[in-house]
């Protein structure tokens, strides 16, 4: 005979999915003889379920429920992964939501799914478990598409990037240091004719391109988030020019912190209408690049560019550029219409 209590039996009955229909049916009522954390488990079991029958009562039970019910569930021993997400799915209450973003026993999907929408005070506590984060980084990468991160996460998200996942190719460089460089352009599909072109006659430069496209995007297709920012890092230019348009920020972000990239490279890049706006700004606020003109000039005419940081960069420019740009109208109007006031001032 089990030594398990009553109550455990038949939570443990809902959470294996083995309960008869009539104890889910007095579950979703909230008529199950279980304390009020145990309770809000069976529920949320069922809510998992997406059981079409049970949901609308399911979730008129869960409504019902106070802070101490869902505080005392989520710390409770044996929380279940789907348990806590739809905890998490259905709770606004910091106090709720903080311990369960604590929980060893969330996943990273529900973790993921709450960076895009927790506020600043939560966010705090996300970013706080590196381990989780090193581990999952798609964490990160959902918490930029957050509308309200703060400008303080933003920079933690930076240096997480540059303590974890950068530090170490910086090592691996300075312990080569001493050995013959390979070529900066040497890709993965230049070392081998292309199986599909090599029974041409005739190969162009046109279709080695297009072929070495083709193998870098299937390459990438396959690489996890992890994999592509120490590759945005360490790559050769035709891979780090294509990753700083990658929609993971810190992809992107991690080809303007490498060493590879030269001032040549970020003219290239400040002339792309694909790149986020948050690289555009990094390129700004980097002195050395900004200050060479053909950069400023690229940026202030990239309609990409935040209006905040290529504003203060219109008045270096010349008197023939801010002539152009006064007429411009693939830049914002606030560009133009700053460039015809310096003009008239000149002229005045």
């Amino acid at each position: 005979m089990s030594s398990a209590s009553p109550d455990m039996d038949l939570l443990k009955q809902i959470e294996s999915g083995s309960a008869d229909r009539r104890i889910l049916e007095f579950a979703v009522r909230g008529f199950l003889p279980l304390p009020p954390a145990e309770l809000v488990r069976a529920v949320g079991s069922i809510l998992s379920t997406g059981d079409a029958e049970l949901a609308r009562l399911a979730e008129e039970t869960f409504r019902g429920f106070d802070q101490a019910a869902l505080n005392g569930a989520v710390a409770s021993p044996g929380i279940r992964p789907e348990q806590l997400d739809v905890i998490a799915r259905r709770s606004n209450d910091p106090k709720v939501l903080e311990p369960l973003i604590r929980s060893k026993a969330v996943s990273d999907e529900t973790l993921g799914w709450l960076a895009e929408r927790i506020i600043p005070e939560l966010q705090d506590v996300l970013v706080t478990n590196q381990a989780r984060l090193l581990a999952a980084p798609v964490i990160v990468e959902r918490l930029f598409e957050n509308p309200s991160l703060s400008a303080d996460i933003k920079r933690r998200a930076d240096e997480f990037l540059e303590e974890f996942f950068l530090k170490k190719e910086r090592e691996k460089e300075a312990e080569g240091a001493g050995e013959p460089a390979a070529p900066e352009e040497a890709p993965a599909a230049q070392e081998a004719a292309p199986s599909a072109l090599a029974a041409n006659a005739v190969v162009t430069e046109e279709d080695l391109q297009e072929e070495k496209f083709k193998s870098l995007l299937s390459r990438l297709q396959t690489m996890s988030v992890m994999e592509r920012i120490k590759l945005a890092y360490g790559g050769n230019r035709e891979e780090r020019l294509f990753l700083v348009r990658d929609k993971n920020r810190l992809v992107a972000t991690a080809v303007l912190k490498s060493p590879k990239t030269n001032e040549a490279d970020a003219q290239s890049i400040a002339t792309m209408k694909s790149v986020s706006e948050d690289v555009l700004r990094t390129i700004a606020m980097k002195r050395e690049w900004v200050k060479k003109y053909p950069i400023m000039l690229t940026l202030v005419k990239n309609p990409r560019s935040p209006v905040d940081v290529t504003l203060p960069l219109v008045n270096r420019l010349t008197d023939k550029d801010q002539k152009a740009l006064a007429g411009d109208k693939n830049v914002p109007e606030a560009i133009r219409t700053f460039a015809r006031r310096a003009v008239s001032r000149r002229m005045a």
